[in-house]
């Protein structure tokens, strides 16, 4: 069995022993911890304290997320206001009824699906409306320190009833504006921006370089810089790497094929059992060739670009014109073109 086999085994393997253990859902210590929680959650409810009773009930359904753990929490939310919060919790309890569920189950089901209905025109709306606001600008906009979506700009947004500070921001200024909704309320905010600084300014454009047109006195400029032997380096790199492969896989093909010397007969007809070694060394001889072809071309290359260099630089003839030399190097071929 190959490596690759053996680690793909192995992950099949692990993966059918973690499955079952996910599948099975909490552990019957969970399972406890949640009716102790639940338990906790009723009594704090029950004397009044709905803050304790609220944590008591998300741990529960935490652990569980079961619809009866769902239902208490939204319970327990729409008692503290949290109607946007209740709703949410109610819709996890709702989506996928299984209808093989336990009675307490669908019991939970229908009184979720009762006391969504109720909540749907008790939730508040704030309508924001941003005035003065630079229509290339990047506009941000939060509710009591929350980021909404700019999208929501102009529509009712969802909250709880109670007091809301809504702010606005632009890169050079900001507005403010506090409203207090009541359930079932939606009202319209507008948000005066108060401009604090200019407006932020584009990067300046990078100038584009001067061409040099040679200098005015007639004096020869300085000759270029030699550019990097990236190719030089490149060139020799491939060569080394290619002889290198050539010469290990040539050994492979020599020794395959000594081998091959005791089973095959002088008219190099080889048994069906010496196919396989007959196909190594062929194809070590094949990529054996390859390398050496391509170590060659590379040293060549890596020689040439040596001695070869950067472009020379313009150089002035007698008359005061111009003769640039450019050598030039291709595949199997080489030479120089000029300019006068």
């Amino acid at each position: 069995m190959t490596p690759r086999w053996l680690a793909l085994s192995l992950a099949v393997a692990l993966g059918a022993a973690v499955m079952p253990a996910r599948a099975a859902g909490p552990s019957a210590a969970d399972k406890e911890t949640a009716r102790t929680l639940m338990e906790e959650g009723r009594e704090l409810r029950d004397k009044k304290d709905l803050r304790g009773a609220l944590d008591r009930f998300q741990r529960a359904d935490a652990i569980m997320h079961v619809p009866s753990t769902g239902y208490e929490l939204a319970r327990i939310q729409v008692a503290l206001g949290l109607l946007v919060e209740a709703r949410d919790t109610l819709a996890r309890v709702l989506r996928s009824p299984n209808p093989n569920e336990p009675q307490p189950f669908r019991i939970a089901r229908k009184n979720a699906q009762d006391l969504d209905d109720s909540l749907a025109g008790r939730i508040p709306g704030l309508t924001i409306v941003v005035k003065g606001a630079p229509a290339d600008e990047s506009l941000t906009i939060t509710v009591d320190d929350v980021e909404v979506p700019t999208a929501e700009l102009g529509v009712p947004r969802r909250v709880n009833a109670g007091h809301h500070v809504v702010v606005a921001k632009v890169p050079n200024g900001q507005g403010r504006a506090e409203v207090d909704v009541k359930e079932g309320e939606t009202k319209q905010v507008p948000v005066e921006l108060v401009i604090t600084g200019p407006p932020p300014t584009a990067a300046a454009p990078v100038p584009e370089p001067v061409p040099d047109t040679g200098s005015p006195s007639g004096e020869t400029p300085p000759p270029q810089p030699h550019r990097s032997h990236l190719l030089t380096y490149l060139g020799f790199g491939v060569g080394i790497v290619g002889v290198g492969v050539g010469a290990a896989t040539g050994i492979l093909t020599l020794t395959t094929k000594s081998n091959l010397s005791s089973e095959c007969n002088s008219s190099s007809q080889c048994p069906p059992s010496a196919y396989s070694d007959l196909d190594k060394a062929n194809t070590f001889a094949t990529i054996s060739t390859v390398a050496f072809i391509v170590g060659g071309v590379g040293l060549g290359v890596g020689v040439v670009s040596l001695f070869v260099g950067g472009k020379s630089a313009p150089k002035k003839d007698a008359a005061g014109s111009h003769v640039q030399v450019t050598p030039w190097l291709g595949l199997g071929s080489a030479g120089v073109h000029g300019q006068f």
